[in-house]
């Protein structure tokens, strides 16, 4: 009969697990789909500042295979090449930044679309160096020397620890689950209170609370 109880109270929690799961990617697909839609509008009536805008919005409610995002990085490369080829470098730039920015943005333990990325970096990069140097020592600089400059600044990896952070998911999620599984299994049986459980499922608590903290220091 207890057993009976538990596995209701465990498939109800999951239900309900899941169901929020499933909302909150719903709501975010939608986001991505209505912020696409608005840059579209503004694209189409040539406010391209508002365009880049609600592209980058879109990209930043990011889901998994979300076609909207991909579109989103197109426009804001197809933003960006129109205003190069029409001498609105500062326009350019703030296209490529806000692509690679975004993107940047919605990465965990993985770097969605890294290929544009790279490709913005060598646009990022080849404008910056067109601008006029600020300082002596850059003004004696190729261009070929300040784009190398600022590529490699660009390169540089601020990405979380991969290993890290999935141990830092690990930790959360048994953190939580045995949290539930304390309160199901500890507090049963005919005295209501088993010590033994309750050492078992503390003890793990307290593990995977542990590897909770130190995902956060160390990714």
């Amino acid at each position: 009969m207890i057993n009976r109880d538990i596995k209701k109270r465990v498939i109800g929690i999951s239900a309900v697990v899941l169901i929020m799961i499933v909302m909150v990617f719903i709501k975010v697909y939608s986001g991505s789909i209505k912020e696409y839609e608005k840059g579209e509008k503004s694209f189409g009536k040539g406010d391209i500042e508002a365009a880049i805008a609600h592209y980058q919005r879109s990209i930043q409610w990011y889901t998994p295979f979300n076609t909207y995002v991909s579109r989103s990085a197109e426009r804001l490369w197809e933003i960006g090449n129109k205003a190069e080829k029409k001498g609105e470098d500062n326009l350019a730039l703030k296209a490529y930044q806000e692509l690679r920015s975004s993107l940047y943005s919605v990465r965990s333990f993985y770097t969605p679309y890294p290929e544009w990325i790279e490709r913005c970096n060598d646009k990022i990069s080849s404008l910056v160096a067109k601008k006029e140097p600020y300082s002596k020592a850059n003004k004696e600089k190729s261009f070929g020397e300040r784009k190398a400059e600022s590529l490699k600044i660009l390169k540089k990896d601020y990405a979380p620890n991969v290993f890290w952070s999935i141990l830092l998911e690990i930790g959360f999620i048994g953190w939580i689950g045995c949290a539930i599984g304390f309160i199901f299994r500890v507090f049963t049986g005919e005295k209501g209170f088993d010590v033994r459980r309750a050492l078992l499922w503390g003890g793990l608590i307290i593990i995977f609370y542990a590897l909770w903290i130190v995902g956060m220091m160390k990714a």
